[in-house]
Formats: C-alpha cells, structure tokens, sequence
C-alpha cells in the first residue's frame, strides 16, 4: 500500500497575524503539488490584497466575498478600491449566496428554527471556522463554474480575520457535498493542542 508525509502547521491563537505564514504555506504546497488555482476567502479585502501580492505560484486566484447585505441590507463589506486592486493584478472576485445558507437562514432567523444547511454548518465548525469557511467556498466556486470538480484546489480561509486554514480540496457542486473531498491539511488553528503546553 502506498502512502506519504505531509507536514501540517497549527497556529494556536487565530487573527491576521498568521496571513503571512499561510500564504506562505499554501504557496509552497501548491509547488509542492503542482496546483495552479487558490480560492482565498475576504471578508473586507484585507486578506485578498495581501493574497494577490504573495501567491505567486498560482495561475489562478478566486477570491470569495461575503454576499452582499451579510451585515445589514445592501451594504457589501469587500470594499470597491480593493475589488478593482485584486481583479486588476488578475484575480477574479465571486460574490455569491453562501452554500450553507440563504433561505435555511432566514428560516431560523424568522421562525427560530435550524435547517439542514446550517446544521451541516455548525457541525464543521466543530473543526474550526475556518474548516467550514474552505468548504462552502469551495462548492460556491463549482456553483459558479470558477473551478473544476475533477481537479484539486488550494483552499484559504480564517477564522474572523485574516487567514490561518489552508486545504489541499477536490470541490464539489453545492448539490453533490458528499462528493466534497479534502486532501490533505497544510495549516489550521487549534488553541488546545498539547505542543503549546510543553
């Protein structure tokens, strides 16, 4: 049976602190891999700037916003100025309804009931935010035909701000999940792993 190593870095504390690191992860496993395509995800641009100027082995970067009225009606939180930065050094932005929620969150948020899409949500974060942040952009992005189901994809999420999860990621459309495969963990956050009390 074949097998291989692969190291994975954990961060104890989450933040913008740890961006740096992780795009420097994630640059160096998609060589590592010959992966040509990062989906980043931005909540307010900060970590897509920092993205399209770092990622250098990439032939492709989709960035993956918040939809627009997440906060408060009509208000989109990726600013303008850094849509038209990222997109002009040749990234494209997808702005698009979360895959895990939508209409199973306005139910809960009008009747204080939970659905399917949000269990499925909460369950993730069991292995942090950033875990379900990599998947629900990786199927937002099959969705929008921006990345292939057949090949994989370096995956680039946080927790709150900046970024600390990256994933090796086979995508899969919103409606075939199951068929949803992570490769392999290249960082991610756990503020109770025992090397941090030795």
């Amino acid at each position: 049976m074949k097998e291989f190593e692969a190291k994975t870095t954990y961060f104890q504390e989450p933040g913008p602190a740890n961006t740096e690191k992780t795009l420097a992860l994630a640059n160096q496993r998609a060589k590592d891999l010959g992966i040509a395509t990062a989906l980043v995800a931005s909540t307010t641009g900060d970590t897509a700037k920092l993205a399209v100027e770092k990622l250098d082995g990439f032939k492709e970067i989709i960035i993956v916003t918040h939809v627009c009225g997440f906060t408060e009606p009509d208000v989109q939180e990726f600013p303008d100025d850094i849509r038209a930065f990222v997109e002009g050094k040749g990234a494209k932005v997808l702005t698009a309804q979360h895959a895990m929620g939508g209409l199973n969150r306005a139910v809960r948020q009008s009747m204080n009931t939970y659905q399917i899409n949000e269990i499925i949500a909460n369950t993730l974060r069991i292995f942090g935010q950033g875990m379900k942040v990599i998947l629900e952009m990786s199927m937002m992005a099959a969705d929008a035909g921006l990345v292939s189901t057949r090949k994989p994809v370096i995956a680039i999420a946080g927790t709150h701000r900046g970024a600390d999860y990256v994933a090796v990621v086979k995508p899969a459309n919103s409606f075939r999940f199951f068929n949803l495969e992570i490769l392999e963990w290249v960082c991610c956050l756990s503020k109770s792993h025992p090397a941090f009390n030795m």
